[in-house]
């Protein structure tokens, strides 16, 4: 009951602390512009950085007051802490250069080694006994630091990844703590956790909500990568008997924007780039290429997270090998590089995953029809104005196969001008043909792509040879136009038509 009464207390100050300021950034302007390499298109504020913060907040001040022995370490971590939400909440407005945020970034993680007394001294026992750093454990702590803050900032790049990434891996560090006894930290971890899930409220696409209404920005994606820094190296670095997880298994904890920060980063190196230069290469990326939605590109993605941690927490209490961990860590990592580094590979495989468990695909803008009988037009044409009309704007067009076939396909597209079509409207359009022609066997249906260059699954493909290019574009179904209308609140208009 108290764990619950912590998380539900930080998911309320974010809430409200977001609520605020998402009024607040509106007033004043400060808000993310769209364009470059970002995919939302609206004004969106960056203020989810804000509820973690007072969620956080809130938990330190809990713990320094009931748990005195952590006291001694608040101030390094508070400091860490704000400085990295105000670093970030600059580099939002300002877009300061990474070099900037690089020499801050160096300078909590000093601050976090001498002052909070947090440092790694160790790799743990790679087969050879325990691995110690000696001096160079204070400039790997501040590589670590710099590193975890970067992976969660740079994996932020669609609605809801990174703070359901960041839920994911609190929640994998509570269990840990929660197994260990550590209520300080553990009493911290829910209450943090509980801010993350209240930014999701405002950043997660669900029901009718199919944009965030703010994002995490710098400011929250850096302070969450502070915090991970700290725990990750704090829980692994006490005495080898003490300690609560191995070093290796911090790996396996933060696997996803690990993984996907230093494979893209490589990546670019690969291709004689700057490392720092932004792209549309990450997991995410790929996933969205192929036809994920974002809500179900953001599910896959932090239900691997739970894999990797899951894997990491039984080699831990099954005492596996730390360095049998360590080779498969490298394993996971050298997939994932081989997959980013060829993409034109991947994407075709996500398509055919999407396909086989029957996904609606994120480009769909409406329905395909095949097997439609062409002389029962008219008759299709008032079913859907009557069933469809009074609930979606359309336009809808039949074509005849060459040849004189009787049967034809057709093309329903759903019409928004606001809003782009959603996987609800898509199903519900199928839903009511399929019930009003449920007696056809051969009438089919699919959610329908708009060709172009960004979606068709051709764009990367291997060469196909003349007899068999020919072979798809029979089985396409090319035909004629003979009938094209619009509808718009159930009354139909002709577009185009010629003799059926």
């Amino acid at each position: 009951m108290l764990s619950a009464a912590l998380f539900l207390l930080g998911v309320v100050l974010s809430v409200v602390a977001i609520r605020y300021g998402i009024v607040a950034s509106h007033k004043l302007g400060i808000v993310d512009q769209p364009g470059g390499h970002k995919a939302h298109d609206t004004v969106t504020p960056f203020v989810g950085g804000v509820g973690v913060l007072a969620a956080t907040l809130c938990a330190v001040g809990i713990v320094a007051h009931f748990f005195p022995q952590f006291s001694v370490r608040v101030p390094a971590f508070l400091f860490g802490v704000l400085a990295m939400f105000i670093t970030g909440f600059a580099d939002d407005v300002l877009q300061l250069g990474y070099k900037i945020r690089f020499m801050v970034q160096a300078a909590v993680g000093l601050v976090m080694v001498f002052w909070g007394g947090v440092s790694i001294v160790d790799l743990g026992d790679l087969g050879m006994g325990v691995v110690q750093l000696g001096p160079f454990g204070v400039v790997l702590t501040v590589i670590a630091t710099i590193g975890a803050i970067n992976s969660l900032n740079m994996i932020d790049g669609i609605d809801g990844l990174s703070g359901s990434l960041s839920t994911v891996c609190l929640l994998l560090i509570a269990f840990v703590l929660f197994q260990a006894r550590d209520f300080a930290y553990f009493t911290m971890v829910i209450t943090i956790m509980g801010g993350v899930v209240g930014f999701l409220y405002f950043n997660l696409r669900f029901f009718k909500q199919r944009r965030a209404r703010c994002f995490l920005g710098d400011n929250g994606s850096m302070q969450l990568g502070f915090i991970f820094a700290w725990l990750l190296a704090d829980l692994s670095q006490a005495l080898p008997a003490q300690r609560f997880v191995s070093p290796v298994t911090t790996l396996w904890l933060f696997a996803v924007p690990l993984i996907d920060t230093l494979s893209v980063m490589l990546r670019r190196l690969w291709m004689k780039r700057s490392p720092f230069r932004p792209d549309r290469n990450h997991l995410h990326h790929l996933f969205l290429r192929a036809g994920f939605r974002v809500q179900d590109t953001v599910a896959v993605l932090a239900l691997a997270q739970l894999v990797f941690g899951a894997i990491g927490l039984a080699g831990l209490y099954a005492d596996v090998a730390e360095l049998d961990m360590l080779i498969g860590f490298v394993c996971a990592f050298a997939l994932c590089f081989y997959v980013l580094l060829r993409p034109w590979r991947f994407v075709p495989l996500l398509r055919r995953i999407h396909r086989v468990f029957g996904f609606t695909s994120a480009h769909a803008v409406g329905v395909h029809v095949s097997g439609l009988a062409i002389d029962k037009t008219n008759e299709f044409v008032n079913m859907l104005n009557n069933r469809i009309g009074p609930h979606y704007d359309f336009r809808f067009s039949v074509f005849r196969p060459e040849g004189g076939a009787t049967r034809g396909y057709g093309v329903i597209e759903l019409l928004c001008d606001e809003q782009d079509v959603s996987h609800r409207e898509i199903r519900d359009v199928m839903a009511v043909i399929r019930r009003q022609y449920r007696r056809d066997r051969r009438l089919k249906m699919r959610p329908f792509v708009e060709r172009c260059e960004s979606n068709d699954r051709r764009v990367g493909s291997k060469a196909r040879s003349s007899d068999r290019r020919l072979e798809d574009r029979r089985g396409a179904g090319k035909g004629r136009l003979v009938f094209s209308v619009l509808s718009s609140a159930g009354e139909s208009s002709v577009l185009q038509t010629s003799q059926v």
